[in-house]
């Protein structure tokens, strides 16, 4: 009988372990007096308009913890080209900014399989908008249950990093 519970409870361990997701970065503790504007994230995925969903949660994080936040003014309607976020970032140096928010998407979809988990992976970069230079950066991944949509775990991510 003791046999048996020790074989059950290393097998509830392993499929425990298998669950869990990894954070390979620290937290950021970002200045609420600057203004923070968040720019499109470069995608680097097969999944169309993901840096934009991405930078749209991050936004929204942002707002609901208390940050300011300059208003968005790039058009919506489809992904912007590496130049185009370079000339974003360029222009918001020029505004009433302290600090642009920007990052890459690296995953972004639903794993094949009988489950389907969401899988995201996202670089988050905090620049000094009169540096250039960059004050903070993390990697964060994660994948999700069968019944979490991708903006979810996204949010959880962006969350967990942002104090």
């Amino acid at each position: 009988m003791l046999r048996k519970f020790f074989v059950f409870s290393i097998f509830i361990w392993l499929f425990l372990v298998s669950c869990a997701s990894v954070y390979q970065t620290s937290k950021v503790n970002l200045n609420k007096k600057g203004v923070y504007a968040v720019v499109p994230f470069y995608n680097f995925t097969e999944t169309p308009m993901a840096g934009l969903r991405a930078s749209h949660i991050l936004e929204g994080v942002l707002r609901a913890k208390g940050y300011r936040v300059y208003n968005r003014y790039w058009k919506e309607d489809d992904d912007l080209s590496t130049d185009e976020i370079k000339n974003l970032i360029r222009e918001l140096k020029n505004k009433d900014v302290r600090y642009i928010v920007s990052g890459t998407v690296n995953e972004w979809r639903y794993k094949t399989g009988i489950d389907g988990e969401p899988a995201v992976s996202l670089t988050l970069y905090v620049i000094d908008a009169y540096t250039g230079s960059i004050v903070w950066s993390g990697s964060v991944s994660r994948s999700g249950y069968s019944f979490e949509s991708l903006g979810v775990v996204a949010e959880k991510l962006i969350k967990k990093v942002i104090k």
